[in-house]
């Protein structure tokens, strides 16, 4: 288990962890880019994300970085400064989908994408060396305010997409960082929007900012009420998106990835790279369109980094997060927002394209497990798997009529346990009969 990172960044409790830790996490981020580098710095909406902005500020400033201060921001759009300023890499301080009482931060590389693996080991050993040590006083870090990246970025995903008159579209988001970009992005794209939960807000007064269906329903009950074409919902930072149909209907990250997949097959030619955990449907829409699926690890910056060794055409995840190598290569809600209303504007109704992909039914369950015994749980799995067996990341069984999936996780002591099958009856009863094997294992260890 990493000491710091999780799937996508580190996260803390606020009230355990204050601006001290934010700023050693930052001083730590500031020896890893080198006294001297210039570091992209955005925020999102919490209540908290002032306080470790301006530790995060100071903490890079005594390793001799300069802060590069974009304010409240989508993460994308920090990824894109990196890149489009030049600069050492960056930061974001965010939770993302997580409650308000939670924060953390995202780390960058100067080439715009999140830390891959071995830059997380190298940024970990750092961290634990690091001292309270200041650089003198003659190379102590600034700080500039950066305002006109954010139009260059809008710019960037104009470019992209032909612009639509006519579409009417509800905008969830979620009183996060998303604010001030989606919306304005598909009005001048010619599209009607009507905002909800359109007001920063750190509290998340109108619902919890991960984008589940059941925390939109009131974007799907606005769907309905205002005969919208489809609506979109963003995490808290906006680096994701789901999609409701015309009819109010919650459309799975899965379908919209497939539906997105289709779409970049149609533009090019490469594979579509997903993890290991992506449902089916995904597989049997891009084999259709004449493309290939490659499997990574769980995380989008695997996905990304292998995107780019093999020059794919797209690659993403089922919770909402999307990457469009033509744009930049990392998850980005306010791309695949526009991206999504130049399909349906082309193609047709969101309720109809979904319809056409292949029904499959995706159910997940976790269990706790004793620190320390999670090799052995595994070890056991692996032992009593049949059909086809990879193990990509965790121990994945391929059969006929469905496939599971048993992973540990890289942040907490608990083993998940994934199954897909062609019907529910079908998915619902291999999935408690997988959870039941797995349960007895682990108390056998316990």
């Amino acid at each position: 288990m990493s000491r710091l990172f999780g799937t996508n960044g580190i996260r803390w409790l606020v009230e355990t962890h204050g601006p001290e830790h934010a700023m050693r996490l930052a001083a730590s981020a500031g020896q890893f880019f080198g006294p001297g580098s210039r570091v992209a710095l955005g925020m999102d909406t919490r209540l908290s994300s002032p306080m470790l902005f301006n530790a995060a500020v100071s903490g890079l400033a005594a390793e001799g970085c300069h802060s590069v201060c974009l304010g409240t921001v989508p993460t994308p759009l920090v990824q894109f400064a990196v890149r489009e300023l030049g600069l050492g890499g960056g930061l974001m301080v965010t939770a993302s989908h997580n409650p308000p009482e939670f924060n953390g931060m995202k780390f960058f590389a100067s080439d715009g994408t999140e830390f891959s693996k071995t830059q997380e080991a190298e940024y970990e050993r750092i961290h634990e060396t690091i001292n309270a040590k200041t650089v003198s006083w003659d190379r102590v870090g600034a700080a500039t305010r950066e305002c006109r990246v954010q139009d260059a970025y809008r710019k960037a995903v104009h470019s992209l997409t032909r612009p639509w008159r006519g579409l009417r579209v509800v905008v969830d988001c979620a009183n996060g960082a998303a604010v001030g970009y989606t919306p304005e992005i598909l009005t001048a794209m010619g599209c009607t929007v009507t905002p909800l939960n359109s007001r920063q807000d750190g509290r998340f007064p109108g619902r919890l900012p991960e984008p589940l269906k059941e925390n939109i329903g009131g974007l799907m009950a606005a769907v309905k009420a205002e005969g919208a074409d489809f609506g979109i919902a963003h995490d808290g930072d906006a680096d994701r998106a789901v999609f409701v149909d015309g009819d109010g209907k919650f459309v799975s990250g899965d379908n919209s990835l497939a539906l997105f997949a289709i779409d970049a097959l149609e533009r090019g030619k490469g594979p579509v790279v997903v993890p290991i955990n992506t449902s089916m449907a995904v597989q049997d829409a891009v084999e259709a369109a004449g493309g290939k699926v490659e499997y990574t690890a769980i995380g989008s910056p695997g996905i990304a980094r292998r995107m780019m060794e093999n020059r794919a055409v797209l690659g993403g995840e089922g919770n909402g997060g999307v990457i469009f190598p033509e744009h930049q290569f990392c998850r980005d809600g306010m791309m695949a927002s526009a991206r999504m209303a130049e399909i349906v504007s082309g193609k047709g109704r969101l309720s109809d394209l979904v319809a056409a992909l292949p029904e499959y039914h995706l159910k997940s369950d976790k269990l706790k497990i004793l620190p320390g015994t999670g090799e052995a749980i595994m070890a056991r799995v692996r032992a009593n798997a049949t059909g086809k067996v990879t193990e990509v990341d965790g121990i994945k069984s391929e059969a006929e009529d469905h496939w599971w999936l048993v992973r540990l996780s890289g942040t907490e002591p608990i083993v998940r346990v994934t199954v897909e099958s062609g019907s529910e009856a079908g998915c619902d009863a291999r999935l408690k009969e997988k959870v039941s094997e797995v349960r007895d294992i682990i108390q056998s260890l316990s």
